[in-house]
């Protein structure tokens, strides 16, 4: 499930950030792919913590639950109209929370999930840096862009293949 949830997330980030360093973008196909994919993951780290064994696990989940809540604020933010500037400084939270998980997966054992959170806390940096700060939106929309593809979607095929694990 874990897998499913990285590669909608990827799609949906590469959308965010793809879809701005286009001229004809109007915003609707990076709502629906953020509505779909903060709900999908919402409602898998949802099950999660009902049928997780390992309290660890319940560390991955809040990960989940964080990307979740990501993708839902993305898409309330083109719905409503809101300001961005929220939308940066809660990444900004997101990616102090993931360094730290990070740091925490990597000194117990668990090297890639580690560098994993570590490699997401850029993302969440990025948006901090474009939306929070309103500072080099071309750049984070690259930043954006190719995380979702390699520090999500990728890793999620390669989970599903067997190829990877966590």
């Amino acid at each position: 499930m874990f897998e499913i949830c990285l590669i909608f997330s990827g799609i949906a980030l590469f959308l965010n950030g793809f879809l701005p360093l286009i001229d004809k973008n109007d915003n609707g196909e990076v709502v629906v792919m953020n509505v779909l994919s903060g709900i999908i993951i919402a409602l898998v780290s949802l099950y999660g913590i009902f049928v997780v064994i390992e309290p660890i696990n319940y560390l991955k989940i809040m990960a989940l639950m964080l990307l979740a809540f990501l993708h839902l604020y993305i898409s309330a933010t083109y719905i409503w109209d809101l300001q961005e500037e929220s939308l940066g400084w809660f990444s900004a939270v997101i990616a102090l929370i993931f360094i730290g998980l990070g740091v925490y997966f990597m000194l117990s054992g668990n090297m890639m999930f580690g560098a994993m959170l570590l490699i997401w806390s850029v993302l969440f940096i990025a948006y901090f840096i474009s939306r929070g700060l309103n500072a080099l939106q071309t750049v984070s929309s690259w930043v954006i862009m190719l995380e979702g593809l390699l520090a999500f979607l990728l890793p999620g095929v390669l989970i599903l293949l067997n190829v990877l694990t966590l």
